[in-house]
């Protein structure tokens, strides 16, 4: 973050209530938007198996990150462009001896 000047707001994320109630945001976006997964990867069946044999299925590690994925889209915000700061006025005379050499320094007075 200190390197790209790209800071973040970090909040504790509290869990509520047990797996089933966790993953109710995320079911809610999947009943309306789906859930794409690419069909040529080796994890696909698996995944797939854990989700449709949830909360009766043996494994729900898969489904209980997904509902955290899904609490955290309820909370993400739309961001904001940063406000363009207004132009300084024009210094004429700051343009007018920016170009002067330690020699030859000039004064507004004399010019």
């Amino acid at each position: 973050m200190r390197e790209r000047q790209a800071y973040v707001a970090r909040h504790a994320f509290p869990t509520r209530g047990d797996k089933a109630v966790r993953a109710q945001s995320i079911r809610g976006r999947m009943a309306l938007d789906g859930l794409h997964l690419p069909r040529a990867v080796p994890w696909r069946q698996g995944f797939a198996a854990e989700l449709l044999t949830f909360p009766a299925g043996r494994h729900d590690d898969q489904v209980d990150a997904l509902g955290l994925v899904g609490q955290l889209l309820d909370r993400m915000v739309k961001g904001s462009a940063p406000r363009p700061q207004p132009d300084e006025p024009e210094d004429r005379y700051a343009k007018l001896f920016a170009n002067d050499d330690e020699e030859g320094v000039t004064s507004w007075k004399t010019v």
